[in-house]
């Protein structure tokens, strides 16, 4: 998809809550099949304040969200709204920018939206969060 031929408008918070519910609800059914293999090996005893478990259900979490914002300017719940992750150019963002959006939103970056047009992660990391209008 030629993202500079498209025209964009901003999304409101609560469609952008409603989006990040709609792949919370996704990511709660992979975390549950990935986390299966663990819990049985381990007897459910290795995942309470296991921190090698903790970092490994981060690892899945960014893995989603890397691959789909890297490589389809878009997560499945974005989609479903046909909303994208583009840069200041309009274009897919890099890895980088994912990786800062990350890591931001760690710390509660949705709470700008409340405020402002964009998330801190969006102000930060230098992207945006738009609905296609065709």
């Amino acid at each position: 998809m030629k993202y500079m031929e498209t025209k964009y408008e901003n999304i409101g918070f609560i469609k952008n809550m409603i989006i990040c519910l709609y792949d919370l609800m996704l990511l709660f059914s992979i975390l549950f099949f990935m986390s299966l293999p663990w819990i049985t090996f381990s007897d459910g005893e290795a995942v309470k304040g296991n921190i090698l478990y903790q970092l490994y259900l981060l690892l899945i979490i960014s893995s989603y969200y890397l691959w789909f914002w890297v490589k389809h300017g878009q997560t499945l719940g974005m989609k479903s709204w046909k909303v994208y992750i583009l840069n200041e150019r309009n274009q897919k963002i890099t890895l980088k920018q994912g990786l800062i959006r990350i890591l931001v939103s760690l710390l509660g970056g949705h709470l700008l939206l409340i405020f402002y047009k964009k998330s801190l992660q969006d102000v930060i990391s230098k992207t945006c969060i738009l609905k296609s209008n065709s």
